[in-house]
């Protein structure tokens, strides 16, 4: 009977030893979080925010429009210019018919000039006949020049309106955002009816279809942890079921530093390490951002 009970508790032994052995070889070799490739989407101009099309967990296309920002102030401005720019033309038009008028003048006198010229040289016209044309003749071109002049001015002002019209219709652009990414919306920073200025964020976009485990690793690891290298990401499933599945090293830092706070240990917080990145598909979006996840390198057989 006592030598069964040996027996017994040798055996339990054994197994608790062999169990906490296999423990041990099976630890993970880095700790991290899930993150994702993001872009912050935010208003490139001022105003009240009229529309908004998008909520948190919306999956958007690039190029999509998300929001829009009133327009009613750049638009009556717009119209201003255009009206500008309508009275513009007018003048113009009015110029060119006064130049048309003026360079047939000019030449009507240039021959007149000319007659009197062929006339004074046969002696059949006088001196103060000539210095009149001739005078007629001055007075004309200058009138002309003046009025191209005038007319080099109305088209400058022309093209100035034409830029102005052309920022405003930028502006105007502008305020209708769009997405720069596909992707979905994990994050809403305003609401319709809020007043934006430039610059400030409105939601934010994550590409979730594939994600990245940011780890830390020491210098000793270095040597196993290489850019391209094939691991195993282990995060927590339904009913203490671990979920594993393949990823790959896509980043190492060039520099150490200091373990971040999230790391459990005083003594782990201290220590110089690297940080790390690692792509997983997520396809089927078991992974969250923030999730925390552990990773193991793949032992060759």
């Amino acid at each position: 009977m006592i030598f069964s009970r040996i027996k017994y508790l040798s055996m339990l032994l054994a197994v608790v030893v062999i169990s906490s052995c296999g423990s041990k070889n099976g630890e993970s070799d880095a700790y991290g979080n899930i993150e994702t490739d993001d872009v912050t989407v935010s208003s490139e101009v001022g105003g009240k925010l009229v529309q908004l099309k998008v909520d948190e967990g919306d999956i958007v296309m690039k190029n999509q429009p998300i929001a829009l920002v009133d327009t009613v102030q750049l638009q009556l401005k717009l119209n201003q210019l255009y009206a500008q720019s309508d009275a513009s033309k007018a003048k113009l038009q009015s110029i060119n018919a006064q130049v048309a008028v003026q360079e047939e003048q000019v030449k009507v006198i240039k021959v007149e000039l000319d007659r009197v010229k062929r006339l004074m040289a046969d002696s059949a016209a006088t001196q103060r006949q000539l210095d009149d044309v001739e005078g007629r003749y001055s007075i004309a071109v200058r009138q002309k020049n003046s009025i191209e002049v005038q007319r080099s001015g109305v088209t400058a002002e022309m093209a100035a309106i034409t830029a102005q019209i052309d920022q405003v219709n930028d502006q105007i652009n502008r305020c209708k955002i769009l997405s720069p990414t596909s992707g979905t919306v994990v994050a809403r920073y305003i609401r319709e009816g809020e007043l934006v200025t430039t610059g400030k964020p409105m939601c934010r976009v994550a590409k979730l279809d594939t994600v990245y485990a940011r780890i830390y690793i020491d210098e000793t690891q270095l040597a196993d942890f290489k850019i391209g290298t094939t691991v195993k990401v282990i995060t927590d499933g339904a009913e203490g079921k671990l979920i594993e599945n393949d990823g790959t090293i896509t980043w190492i830092a060039s520099e150490a530093e200091f373990t971040p706070k999230v790391i459990q240990t005083r003594n782990e917080r201290v220590n110089l390490v690297y940080a790390a990145k690692v792509r997983i598909p997520n396809i089927s979006g078991i992974y969250k951002i923030g999730m925390p996840v552990e990773v193991r390198l793949v032992k060759a057989l």
